[in-house]
């Protein structure tokens, strides 16, 4: 049963990493340059931005990974003093776990404002019009 709990919780985790979490991106308005460069140009312009802003070292995942570990190690080990105990709501709390690593994958993370700011003067600079986030 420990066995499987801890394949099953591992398998978890590294389906989480494998995966890409979803993080807020901006929308912006279709004006004049937006409707000459067209869509896919714009996106591009979009990725080189977050991109220019991670190189710069204002990326936010780091702070983002951290508290998903600091997450994961507590469900482990109270995965791990509950199985030692030898109650039996272990299967409890390695679906808690999970449960948090699930809904951690696929909420969509704001990013820091500073990040953000960034990002928006960078497309700005090119003639876009940021609505907002999304």
């Amino acid at each position: 049963m420990k066995k499987n709990l801890t394949i099953l919780f591992c398998t978890s985790l590294t389906l989480l990493f494998l995966t890409a979490c979803s993080t807020c991106r901006p929308v912006l308005y279709s004006n004049n340059h937006y409707n000459k460069v067209g869509p896919k140009q714009a996106e591009k312009d979009i990725q080189a931005a977050i991109d220019m802003a991670k190189i710069q070292g204002l990326d936010d995942a780091s702070a983002s990974n951290k508290n998903l570990a600091k997450s994961a190690s507590r469900s482990v080990a109270s995965v791990g003093v509950q199985s030692a105990v030898g109650t039996t709501s272990v299967s409890g709390a390695a679906g808690s776990g999970i449960s948090f690593l699930i809904d951690w994958m696929f909420t969509k993370k704001a990013p820091k404002p500073l990040f953000q700011k960034h990002v928006e003067l960078t497309l700005r600079q090119q003639g876009y019009q940021i609505l907002g986030w999304k």
